[in-house]
């Protein structure tokens, strides 16, 4: 890793799962802060970096919020960079939230929050559908949005992720229905796509060249690292499996690959 000026790393199935930390974790990230390494913790939660920070802090490991970034942080920058002010007298982009509660903190005074199908919307933020703010009637709510020329942005495109229940359906399968439904095309803004791992480096002021990526999830993780040149070591601790390697060509594979985070302790 001293091959390279910034180690990020991965949080659900690399760093913890639900609220316990995984193998090698806590120890990993304390020898970063002792060795004064650059590193960031990056994942496609729904949740803002300042909760991410309190869920960490609750494991024992002590890092600011910003070096935390989020799929909802990155969907917030996204919305307040990319939606204009078109209307006239208008003030502020117009946004109906379908995803979680973190968006509304961070999004709060910044924009206009829409309420129901019949007003002027630019934007519908969607993520998984157990979101809380993801209820039937809001759904159809946000259909209609749709279908009246609002654009989706998804906070990333997750399939599934894992909860005690077993595997729920992801922001990325939320957002294809919807898409599917208003026949429009959403934009994602969390891992694997290139927005989300530019706009960390862009914060980081580095080359993704010059980072490597830690994580446990071979098409957000690797795939999507990979895909702005980062270097990559996979993790087994989460949804990936060795047998999931077996069918990849030579140039979709992961530079390493290790059980946990304890193989890494020794490393340089």
């Amino acid at each position: 890793m001293a091959n390279f000026d910034v180690v990020l790393l991965d949080l659900d199935g690399t760093v913890y799962h639900e609220d316990h930390p995984l193998p090698g974790a806590v120890e990993l990230i304390r020898k970063f802060q002792r060795e004064q390494r650059r590193f960031a913790c990056l994942s496609n939660s729904a949740g803002s970096p300042l909760r991410v920070m309190n869920r960490l802090n609750a494991m024992g490991v002590d890092l600011p919020p910003d070096s935390i970034y989020t799929a909802a942080a990155a969907a917030c920058d996204y919305v307040l960079e990319h939606f204009p002010l078109a209307a006239p007298g208008q003030t502020k982009p117009r946004v109906f939230d379908l995803a979680t509660e973190s968006i509304r903190e961070m999004l709060d005074g910044l924009v206009i929050w829409v309420q129901s199908g019949g007003e002027p919307c630019d934007v519908v933020l969607s993520g998984a559908p157990s979101n809380a703010h993801a209820t039937e009637e809001r759904q159809r709510i946000a259909l209609q949005l749709l279908r009246h020329g609002a654009s989706l942005v998804a906070l990333c495109a997750d399939r599934v992720y894992p909860s005690p229940r077993g595997l729920e359906f992801g922001s990325g399968a939320h957002a294809a229905m919807l898409a599917y439904a208003a026949n429009v095309k959403p934009f994602f803004c969390g891992k694997p796509d290139k927005v989300f791992f530019m706009e960390l480096c862009h914060r980081l002021k580095v080359e993704p060249s010059r980072c490597v990526l830690i994580g446990d999830n071979i098409e957000s993780d690797v795939f999507g690292a990979n895909a702005v040149n980062m270097a990559t070591i996979l993790v087994l601790s989460g949804v990936t499996r060795r047998r999931d390697l077996q069918q990849l060509p030579p140039d979709r594979q992961p530079d390493m690959v290790v059980e946990n985070l304890m193989e890494l302790l020794d490393s340089k």
